[in-house]
């Protein structure tokens, strides 16, 4: 019969590390597997420690949350106008700097626009004064001197005046038609027409200009050519052209030219007057190529007229210079 042993007050009691899983010789040497003991008494001083450790947890935590409600309180309560009035000078602030920036822009586009506008008027006034100098001198000359004069030559200076009344009647066309097509909602109207009956239009139109500069005009476009475009846009440019060939040839030839290559139309404007130098034709196709002004070019608005009707035209313009002198330029359109 087995005896249970009772462990008398005072003594440890021990608390096992590895629950038993099987038995034991008695006097053996516990090894892992077998159950073994280590513990301490209720008297033992460890508890205190850890009893003291708890207190002093306790205390911190509590002084810490007590001063996390002191610091709570200490906040001033958020009145609800007040919040409402932060919110809309917030709002207040990011429109004024929204309007801000749009004024900027605005005075930005208004310094372009003087600009562009000064340009203009620059231009204009210097396409203006030649035909203007020419028609104040020569009516002053026939005011005075018309019962003296022969018919021969009231008849010189008629064609003259005649001349510059025209040249300002067709700047003053061509203004009203750039300044439509300035419009973004400007369509051109395409339609079938002969090539040669344009130039032929323009030969009746301006023969006498080309005739007072001792030039010859010639036509070299295929009878049966067709093409589709806008003929008020494309007459335009081509007595623009002429004209400008005109003032750069004294008695010399000046050709209108056309040909049809890879779908597409080059009408070509040639003279044997003067030409230009290397440095100024690669500015002049550079001012064409692009959509700004060329510093130290002479732009007038007939070059203005060229570049923007063009365009209407899914044109490209190309200044040449001939083996044989002079100027050759060259307009490209879709057929």
């Amino acid at each position: 019969m087995e005896h249970k042993q009772i462990s008398p007050p005072g003594t440890m009691t021990y608390l096992p590390l590895f629950w038993e899983t099987g038995s034991s010789s008695v006097g053996a040497k516990p090894f892992l597997g077998q159950s073994t003991g280590i513990g301490f008494g209720w008297n033992h001083p460890l508890w205190f420690s850890l009893l003291t450790a708890l207190f002093a947890g306790l205390l911190v935590w509590f002084v810490i949350k007590k001063k996390y409600r002191h610091q709570q309180r200490q906040k001033p309560a958020v009145n609800p106008e007040a919040e409402a009035r932060i919110l809309q000078q917030q709002k207040l602030i990011l429109e004024l700097q929204l309007h801000n920036d749009q004024l900027k822009i605005s005075k930005e586009n208004l310094h372009l626009s003087i600009s562009e506008k000064d340009r203009f008027i620059s231009i204009l006034i210097h396409d203006l004064r030649s035909p203007l100098r020419y028609l104040y001198k020569n009516t002053a000359y026939l005011f005075r001197n018309w019962k003296r004069d022969s018919h021969a030559e009231l008849d010189d200076l008629i064609t003259e005046i005649n001349n510059s009344t025209q040249q300002i009647h067709f700047l003053t066309e061509e203004m009203t038609y750039w300044i439509a097509a300035q419009d973004h909602t400007y369509r051109i109207r395409l339609k079938e027409y002969s090539l040669l009956a344009i130039a032929n239009e323009l030969e009746d139109l301006y023969i006498e200009n080309i005739l007072q500069q001792g030039n010859t005009l010639q036509l070299d476009i295929p009878v049966l050519m067709k093409i589709n475009t806008d003929k008020v846009v494309l007459k335009t440019i081509l007595r623009n052209l002429l004209d400008t060939a005109n003032k750069n040839t004294d008695d010399g030839i000046i050709i209108i030219q056309a040909r049809q290559a890879y779908q597409k139309v080059i009408i070509t404007v040639l003279n044997n007057g003067v030409g230009v130098s290397p440095t100024l034709l690669q500015d002049i196709n550079h001012y064409f190529s692009t959509s700004e002004a060329m510093p130290g070019l002479n732009t007038q608005f007939g070059h203005e007229i060229i570049r923007d009707f063009a365009r209407l035209l899914k044109a490209t313009v190309l200044y040449e210079t001939p083996e044989n002198g002079g100027l050759s330029v060259s307009l490209t359109l879709p057929h």
